[in-house]
């Protein structure tokens, strides 16, 4: 499934293996960088100028704050699987989305489809009936990389997707205010 819309993003850098079992698992890759979803869909551009510094004006006045990866975890869809990096769930991380949320009620996240929102990085989405090979193989990059999978958070991005064109264009990035806490 390839993504089309408008997104708030938290941007992460993933070890470079993880980076490329990811292009090469997941299609939507080509079309986002690797992220922790905020809100999904969010607003469109002809808001841009009434939503641009509502939203700097939010999240300037956050603290960065730290993500950590909690454990790996899939979605089961009737026609795929989709495997993820789940990302501890953090008062820091709860206010920035319960902030965006409250604040832009006109856009409920993921269009109020799900009751319980699980901050994840998606990694691949693959057939059912091989997802046990690709999942054993995630598994495996993840227990070499696990002491590299915690991510700085000081910035939120805005982007837009169009289906079946590859990359998103950044409708604005907004940095969180204060230094981060140790």
């Amino acid at each position: 499934m390839l993504i089309d819309g408008n997104a708030l993003i938290i941007p992460v850098a993933l070890p470079d293996a993880l980076e490329a079992f990811r292009l090469q698992s997941d299609p939507s890759a080509r079309q986002l960088p690797a992220h922790v979803t905020v809100h999904f869909p969010f607003a469109d551009e002809p808001k841009s100028r009434i939503v641009a510094p509502q939203l700097k004006r939010l999240l300037g006045k956050m603290a960065p704050f730290r993500i950590y990866f909690d454990n790996m975890g899939r979605f089961e869809m009737p026609n795929e699987m989709i495997l993820y990096l789940k990302v501890t769930v953090t008062p820091e991380l709860m206010t920035l989305f319960e902030t965006i949320w409250q604040k832009f009620r006109t856009y409920p996240p993921y269009e109020g489809k799900h009751q319980e929102i699980i901050p994840h990085i998606t990694m691949a989405r693959v057939n059912p009936a091989t997802a046990g090979a690709v999942e054993a193989r995630l598994t495996h990059l993840v227990e070499q990389h696990r002491s590299a999978l915690f991510w700085d958070i000081s910035e939120v991005e805005w982007v837009n997707v169009q289906q079946g064109v590859p990359g998103c264009r950044i409708l604005g990035s907004f940095p969180l205010g204060r230094s981060i806490k140790s």
